[in-house]
């Protein structure tokens, strides 16, 4: 593992369990990666509630309920749509905490509106309402996914010690 990403996720792992909170995470670009950097720390399942792959339209439909209309107006990678999967996950696994990555990691798909390394990532506490966060990073196709994991691990340490 990534000596940043292992040190932001054990610093993430002590103010959860120190806050006796938990999180939840929905994921689509990174195909699993936050969830995997995060549940490969020892004693991940006292704060670690699950974590959702969804990476077809019709997962983030049936699975967390993003709504058909911010799919077909915004497509899946929007904040609208960042944010959906966000309280879709949160709902599903009733964590403290949950965060969700939508984006382009290419090296296709990008489109002149939409280019490749765009990424939003939705952030939701529980009793608050979600918000969401875009980034645009560049390199090959596993170094935008990394970045997105770093990123995703970078916010939650701050929405968690707020």
């Amino acid at each position: 593992m990534n000596q940043d990403v292992l040190t932001l996720s054990q610093s993430l792992a002590k103010l959860l369990i120190n806050g006796k909170q938990s999180l939840s995470v929905a994921e689509s670009c990174t195909g699993g990666w936050l969830s995997k950097t995060l549940t490969d720390l020892p004693g991940s399942s006292a704060w670690f509630s699950g974590s959702v792959v969804s990476y077809s339209n019709k997962a983030k439909q049936n699975i967390l309920n993003v709504s058909d209309k911010a799919l077909v107006e915004n497509g899946a990678v929007s904040a609208l749509v960042a944010e959906g999967m966000a309280e879709g996950v949160m709902q599903a696994f009733e964590s403290s905490f949950s965060i969700s990555i939508t984006g382009i990691a290419g090296p296709g798909g990008g489109t002149k509106s939409k280019l490749v390394g765009l990424v939003f990532f939705g952030v939701k506490r529980k009793g608050l309402a979600a918000y969401s966060i875009q980034k645009n990073f560049s390199g090959s196709r596993d170094e935008i996914r990394l970045q997105a994991v770093e990123e995703a691990l970078r916010i939650l340490l701050v929405e968690v010690t707020q």
